[in-house]
């Protein structure tokens, strides 16, 4: 794997560097910019832990899947690994709140770290594609899941959630009008390359205000 082919991680002032960049090249966003200025990072830690957060964060609201993973961390003795997952039954990862089917995805996902057939760590090395597939080949996970680890946790610059409801949302107050599907968003957001992962967090942070959200509290959840 070459460096060339895997892409710089964002970070503070790389991030204020592609906001401007998308506000002098795209009006709707230069607007988000000009009344909220720069989105928050919204990053979290590159581990086995956000894994199982995406997990539960699937088809839930995010406060709901923040209550649940705290819960099975404590159950976990205060970090979720594969080691300490492996030693909890299905009965305690009911009584946390994990449904019959998220439980069967956090068993995969730690047995697969455990024997060796998924490594988080190797993810940051690999290009957005390889990292992407080595994510959806897991099972329970899909474009969604892959993106948002991605995007969040390994900071890649460049990747457009289309399932993302808050961005489908977003997307559509930010231009005052519906859109039909995911290729209407990826038609949408071809101008934000080679930014569309800023230019996701500036609609988030859209779609958050407009909710009356503190954006700032919500990127420390």
């Amino acid at each position: 794997m070459t460096e060339a082919l895997r892409p710089l991680p964002l970070n503070n002032a790389r991030l204020e560097e592609a906001t401007q960049w998308l506000a002098g090249r795209d009006p709707a966003l230069a607007n988000v910019y000009a009344r909220f200025g720069i989105a928050p990072l919204w990053r979290r830690p590159a581990t086995f832990a956000t894994l199982v957060r995406i997990i539960l964060e699937q088809q839930v609201s995010l406060s709901a899947a923040k209550a649940t993973f705290w819960r099975l961390a404590a159950r976990c003795g205060g970090q979720v690994t594969a080691s300490a997952v492996q030693q909890l039954d299905d009965v305690t990862l009911r009584e946390v709140g994990l449904s019959r089917q998220k439980a069967r995805y956090v068993r995969e996902l730690s047995a697969a770290v455990r024997e060796r057939r998924f490594s988080v760590r190797k993810l940051q090395e690999c290009t957005d594609d390889e990292a992407a597939n080595r994510i959806r080949s897991l099972l329970g996970f899909g474009a969604w899941s892959a993106d948002i680890y991605l995007m969040m946790a390994l900071l890649r610059p460049d990747v457009l959630p289309t399932g993302d409801l808050g961005l489908i949302k977003g997307i559509e107050e930010l231009d005052g009008k519906p859109f039909d599907g995911p290729k209407s968003i990826i038609d949408r957001a071809e101008s934000w390359r080679p930014w569309r992962s800023v230019a996701t967090r500036m609609v988030w942070q859209l779609y958050l205000i407009n909710r009356g959200k503190d954006v700032r509290a919500v990127a420390k959840g």
